[in-house]
């Protein structure tokens, strides 16, 4: 039997054999617009080629017959020939739908007429908000389709998503009156609809093929696979409902009742009593302020009111949010499984804003996020917390108090299957690039399913990325020794500024969903098992450098991006504009070897900074900045950037250092001498990666061997290298050396940054008493006084991030101990009165003329 794939040149044709002219403008006006996922539509095409399909849905509703009969034809696929549980008179209209008679013949003479067909699982009723059983039963009818037939029959649920708001744990009057989100009545859909059509979309869950799970139950009669199928259904669509709206709505003084029951957090309760000798319900009280501080009160209200706000501040000072549609459809696919966890990057204030105005603006649940108590001041605290925040203090350190309720409201979150979202850098990157993970969430979310509170979390790891941010000349002082400010209601006084400026676009992409119970699988351990603190340890690091590496992988490279990394990666004054062109070539050469996004306005744009296109609009956002400056002389236009901005323009090329990295290390280990044994070469970019262990997110699940073969191979396909035998050697071509220099002066900066930490050893090993913060602010001091006697070069070396890290790293080599918050070298420091092991090192990576 052949099915009704309408060829797209008769797709009119068939629209007008369909639907009146009258029914034609409406759909035009208001279907058309719905978000249907090409994987759905994708999906639904290939079971059709396969065989006969039957959508279906959770409630009668005669607006999503309406909607999925336009979506058929509109797409080319076959049209609704058979209706179940549908009221006549909403059907009438289409003659061409068998919607009376026997249900077995409905079905066989959409399969004949090649249709498909529509079951709705329950069907709305006055003064029953969650709707009531059907009427007709199609499950048997369809088994028996499946037994008889020829083709194999395929039940697909899916959802139709035009509400706004979820379903209460105790429906109100205006729910048992017009009917709730779960069994809307025909008022409140239309009007849901209309007030929504822009923000709707549909939804495909996962298809049961009744043929397979007729093989699975042999024994079974139809009237009891046909109640199986329909229990299974109502899982599935269970499942795409929350993973939408998520669970229903508790109201949050209930939530901190539940979460005050919790036994952990009565343990530590009654533990701290104890210990301080106060009353037990004295301590509950403060675990109980604790949790008013902490909790969210999402309000679809506040949301609403502020998302029309969002979007217009959203269109004025952006260009667009360019949106990875097909990875948050697989992020909001695994949600029908498991809670999802959201893993954004942290580059801005408005990381904070921006995935939830998404998910709300496409109609999905906004996750509960996890943001500073520095957010918290009036008036936007309050604000935050009805938009979905929930605060958590930077430090916990001697309150178990604190500590315990914080712990408890995230296992009742996990718990109740609410999805959440957090940055695992913790706070905002000021340099660009991804941080190391802080790994007190992950603690707290891989301590709640191993204590039961759920089966399984997903994790998400998501990259935010931005053409320009807001608060790129903050950022810049910090770097240079600057003290943080606290935000507070001056924050808002900036706003006129902010409005009155562009800063391109954004760009939101998404890893695969990582779930929990597949990692520790992957890693030999089982939730069913007992997990000891060394595997949780071990297990949390290991979940923490996962996600960051997920976000590196699809974090996109812009063209700021490019033009900042070939301007600041060089040793002269300025940058011709055929040497720059050829250095955005070879970082997009690079970026498609790696298949890193690139920002969609690069594809097939030119990387000449003078020919129109994305390029050129980088460049000239730069000089009107003033961040870069361009001379012309004998007709050649030469770009140079100004120093005193370099470290501002550093933030974006920091933005796309991860894809270059291990070349930049290998390209440094090759021209510290050339040419040189492999295992020379290999020990040089071992100890340089090393070095730089808490800067970059190196290839999880890959050892170093294997990176530097890979590296090494691409820098030969490249051209670069020679590899004969056991030796490497730059290649000979003309370009080669050039190139390979480009490469290396990608981490120029780092190495001087390290190399300032390395010279102010010596003022620890003299006796200066200094705590971290002394013994930055002294680098910081060295490092200007190097870079004017022209010793250094980097204006960007000098930042305080940096050299924080490169205080971690000679505290791990023990190079540094650090007692009672004091500095003093450490067993790894030879005399470093006489000599500097560790500056000499770092010293012939950068003496190249």
């Amino acid at each position: 039997m052949d099915t009704a794939l309408v060829q797209p040149e008769n797709r009119f044709e068939t629209l007008k054999d369909e639907f009146g002219p009258v029914s034609r403008m409406l759909g035009a006006r208001y279907f058309d617009g719905v978000h249907f996922p090409p994987e759905a539509e994708d999906e639904l095409r290939s079971l059709h080629a396969k065989g006969y399909v039957v959508h279906v849905m959770r409630t009668t509703a005669w607006i999503n017959f309406l909607y999925l009969a336009w979506a058929m034809v509109r797409r080319s696929l076959p049209p609704i020939r058979a209706v179940v549980n549908l009221r006549p008179w909403f059907t009438r209209p289409w003659r061409q739908t068998a919607q009376r008679g026997d249900v077995y013949e409905r079905f066989r003479f959409a399969s004949q007429q090649g249709g498909s067909g529509l079951v709705f699982l329950r069907r709305t009723a006055l003064l029953a908000p969650s709707g009531k059983e059907t009427r007709e039963d199609p499950f048997p009818a369809l088994v028996r389709l499946a037994r008889t037939g020829d083709r194999p029959v395929y039940l697909v649920p899916e959802l139709f998503v035009w509400e706004k708001r979820n379903a209460r744990l105790k429906p109100s009057w205006v729910d048992i009156v017009f009917g709730s989100p779960e069994a809307p009545g025909f008022l409140h859909s239309m009007l849901a609809f209309f007030r929504n059509y822009k923000r709707a979309q549909f939804r495909v869950g996962e298809p049961i093929d009744l043929r397979r799970f007729l093989e699975q139950n042999p024994n079974d009669s139809d009237d009891v696979l046909g109640r199986k199928v329909r229990g299974a259904l109502h899982v599935h669509l269970a499942r795409e409902t929350r993973a939408v709206f998520g669970p229903p709505v508790k109201p949050a003084d209930r939530l901190i009742d539940e979460t005050l029951r919790d036994r952990g957090l009565r343990k530590v309760v009654d533990e701290h009593a104890a210990a301080t000798g106060r009353k037990p319900e004295s301590v509950l009280r403060e675990a109980q302020r604790n949790l008013e501080a902490i909790a969210a009160k999402p309000s679809p209200t506040t949301l609403a009111f502020i998302a029309p706000m969002l979007e217009w501040v959203f269109n004025r000072i952006y260009d667009g949010i360019v949106v990875d549609e097909a990875g948050l459809h697989r992020a909001l696919k695994a949600a029908g499984r498991a809670p999802v966890v959201l893993c954004p990057s942290h580059k801005s204030h408005v990381d904070y804003l921006v995935l939830s105005w998404v998910l709300w603006s496409r109609g999905y649940a906004v996750p509960l996020v996890a943001a500073g108590a520095n957010l918290s001041f009036w008036p936007l605290g309050p604000m935050f917390r009805r938009c979905g925040a929930f605060f958590l203090r930077r430090s916990f350190k001697g309150d178990k108090v604190y500590a315990a309720s914080f712990k408890a409201y995230v296992k009742k979150l996990v718990h109740d299957g609410i999805h959440q979202e957090f940055f695992p850098e913790g706070g905002r990157s000021r340099t660009g690039k991804l941080l190391t993970p802080k790994l007190g969430m992950f603690t707290w979310q891989v301590e709640a399913v191993l204590e039961g509170a759920r089966n399984d979390l997903v994790f998400v790891p998501v990259s935010i990325d931005y053409e320009k941010v807001v608060e790129s000349g903050s950022y810049s002082k910090e770097l240079a020794g600057g003290e943080k400010k606290p935000e507070d209601i001056k924050a808002l006084l900036t706003a006129p500024k902010v409005l009155a400026a562009r800063y391109g676009r954004i760009h939101l992409t998404f890893d695969e969903p990582l779930s929990l119970v597949d990692f520790m699988k992957a890693r030999g351990l089982s939730p069913d098992t007992e997990v000891n603190d060394e595997q949780k340890k071990g297990l949390v690091r290991a979940l923490g450098n996962r996600v960051m590496y997920g976000i590196s992988k699809v974090s996109t490279v812009t063209p700021h991006a490019l033009v900042s990394a070939s301007l600041l990666a060089h040793r002269r004054r300025g940058l011709t504009q055929r040497e720059l062109t050829d250095r955005i070539s070879h970082l997009r050469r690079i970026a498609d070897e790696e298949g890193a996004p690139l920002s969609r306005e690069l594809s097939n744009a030119p990387s000449n900074p003078e020919t129109l296109g994305p390029i050129q609009d980088a460049v000239r956002e730069f000089v009107s900045d003033e961040i870069i400056r361009t001379q012309e002389a004998r007709g050649e236009v030469i770009y140079q950037v100004e120093d005193s901005r370099r470290p501002e323009m550093a933030f974006y090329k920091n933005t796309l250092m991860n894809r270059v990295v291990a070349r930049s290390l290998v390209a440094n280990a090759l021209l510290g001498g050339s040419p040189a044994p492999y295992d020379t070469v290999k020990g040089r970019a071992l100890f340089l990666s090393r070095l730089f262990k808490v800067e970059f997110i190196y290839r999880v699940g890959a050892s170093f061997d294997t990176i530097f073969a890979e590296t090494v191979e691409r820098l030969v396909r490249m051209g670069l290298v020679i590899h004969e035998g056991d030796v490497l050697k730059e290649a000979p071509e003309a370009h080669a050396r050039p190139e390979l220099e480009f490469l290396a002066d990608l981490l120029r900066d780092y190495l001087e940054a390290y190399l300032l930490a390395a010279m102010t050893l010596r003022d620890v090993a003299e006796g200066q008493p200094m705590d971290r913060k002394a013994f930055v602010k002294l680098a910081m001091e060295t490092g200007r006084a190097e870079y004017h006697a022209g010793r250094i070069t980097a204006a960007e070396s000098l930042a305080k991030t940096t050299l924080e890290n490169a205080v971690e790293y000679l505290l791990d080599q023990k190079i540094l101990l650090e007692e009672d918050k004091k500095l003093k070298p450490g067993p790894a420091a030879t005399d470093l009165a006489t000599r500097n092991p560790l500056a000499e090192d770092i010293r012939q990576y950068l003496r190249r003329g």
